[in-house]
């Protein structure tokens, strides 16, 4: 299944399953390394300073179970 997300969410929620409590859940983005047609997962640790709310770069964010 997949729910968009509004930036605020797709930080709040990557942040969240970081600990391990939601293994199966995946926050995905649209744009990540110039990849407009493919979404990415996005990890914590590697993406916490991403720019979420850059919407040229990053349009979209995906929730994934």
């Amino acid at each position: 299944m997949e729910i968009n997300l509004p930036p605020f969410f797709a930080k709040f929620i990557l942040r969240i399953i970081s600990y391990r409590f939601f293994p199966r859940v995946l926050v995905m983005c649209r744009g990540y390394s110039e990849d407009y047609e493919n979404f990415t997962e996005l990890v914590w640790e590697d993406d916490k300073y991403l720019d979420f709310y850059d919407k040229e770069t990053y349009p979209e964010f995906q929730l994934w179970t």
